[in-house]
């Protein structure tokens, strides 16, 4: 029965690899995150602007008003 004793160097190297999947991971997210931010602004931007109607009947009234039918 041969057990294997873990170095310092061995468990330094193990947390290395880690980390580095770590950080490609978070790498992704954080870029995900950006996206969907991006994306988000973009919504607003292209989303049309939607005048109310009562405003519209307001100055079909004022020309009625300027051609002298009231």
């Amino acid at each position: 029965m041969h057990t294997h004793k873990s170095t310092t160097y061995d468990l330094i190297m193990e947390s290395e690899s880690e980390d580095k999947n770590r950080s490609l991971i978070e790498t992704v997210i954080y870029a995900l995150f950006i996206l969907s931010a991006i994306v988000s602004i973009w919504q607003f931007v292209v989303q049309p602007v939607v005048v109310p109607s009562h405003t519209a009947g307001f100055a079909s009234n004022q020309t009625r008003c300027a051609q002298g039918e009231i």
